[in-house]
């Protein structure tokens, strides 16, 4: 079985955990790296045996030969650099969002579809066994028809990286689109949008520095899926500690069904049995996955012929959902969405 050639931009703290996943994955050999920060790709190069170091993406693209470019740089530089991987003919796995506006997306997929190679973007949720298991059990109506969805993920804001909370950053970017991958890869696709955003901390204190705060911290956006399907994600840099047992919740007419855990770190499924008149823990082994893997999964796609359960038509969708809750926002009216993709792990049911 072919190995995949992955060459990294990006040499921030992310990149540890995909270079240590990587590491064990047959599929895939990492051939390069590249960092604005020279001294930081050389420290993530000798630390995984990476043999190739570059300054920048346009040097690793003209003097290295990959296969697939896996983007793990800062929101504001995703665009570019996925366009210049694109057009010189390289598959390319970017760290969420692919994109920061539709003509950005639409562009990129323009791109890879010209060029004859893949696009994908993380959050990879869906090829988890958690969230499997969560979409054959509402294919199978085992807690009847469900109307009704709630999920949040938060926490107090990174530490590191004043681009979170720039423009073209946020919670909503970094932390939501978990959990709107998850609801629309479970309930479909969201038909329109209504939300609230705001910044309640207007100035953080980062790596030393002080970072007035231009995008959102506190988020909450309300989906329409359609056939009186609502969903509702939560998700800021304003959260202490809360419980984590139960992130997304399912509510059907005869019952309901919890993911354990994150969806991005899910530790199970939690539905309530009608027969025992209880909860019941299922599909509490994860096999392994994490968050990280999504540079591996398709190393392993790309090398044996198995079809992705992520699509850049899911996450071209998602980026839609996030920018119409921004106008929603803005304007405080309910915005229409139009994308749709397709949902693989239906077709295999």
């Amino acid at each position: 079985m072919p190995v995949v050639r992955i060459a990294i931009a990006g040499a921030g703290s992310v990149s540890r955990h995909y270079l240590s996943d990587l590491q064990d994955c047959p599929h895939a050999q990492v051939v390069a790296i590249c960092d604005v920060v020279p001294e930081r790709a050389r420290e993530r190069a000798e630390q995984y045996g990476v043999t190739q170091v570059f300054d920048s993406v346009d040097d690793m693209l003209s003097g290295c030969d990959f296969d697939m470019l896996v983007n793990l740089t800062s929101m504001q530089q995703h665009y570019p650099i996925n366009r210049k991987a694109l057009q010189a003919g390289r598959h390319v796995l970017c760290e969420k969002p692919f994109a920061t506006t539709l003509d950005e997306g639409r562009s990129l997929i323009d791109a890879a579809r010209a060029r004859g190679v893949n696009l994908w973007a993380t959050p990879t949720v869906v090829t988890s066994p958690a969230f499997r298991c969560m979409a054959q059990l509402l294919d199978q109506k085992a807690v009847g028809d469900v109307y009704v969805a709630r999920a949040w993920y938060g926490h107090g804001g990174p530490g590191w990286g004043p681009w979170f909370y720039q423009k073209g950053g946020g919670c909503l970017f970094d932390l939501g689109v978990y959990n709107i991958t998850t609801l629309t890869g479970l309930l479909g696709p969201a038909r329109s949008v209504t939300a609230l955003m705001g910044t309640a901390v207007p100035e953080r204190f980062v790596e030393g520095q002080h970072v007035k705060v231009e995008a959102d911290d506190n988020t909450i956006v309300l989906m329409d899926h359609g056939n009186s399907v609502f969903s509702c994600v939560m998700t800021g840099f304003v959260y202490g500690p809360y419980h984590e047992e139960r992130t997304i919740e399912l509510v059907g007419t005869k019952g309901s069904i919890n993911m354990l855990g994150w969806d991005w770190h899910p530790k199970g499924v939690e539905i309530w049995d009608a027969g025992s008149d209880g909860w019941k823990v299922v599909c509490e082994d994860q096999q392994g996955y994490n968050w990280n893997q999504g540079a591996s999964y398709l190393a392993r796609c790309l090398a044996s012929g198995e079809r992705p359960w992520m699509s850049i038509e899911h996450a071209f969708h998602v980026l839609e959902v996030m920018l119409a809750a921004q106008k929603s926002a803005e304007t405080r009216q309910c915005v229409q969405v139009h994308s749709l993709f397709p949902a693989p792990w239906r077709e295999e049911a």
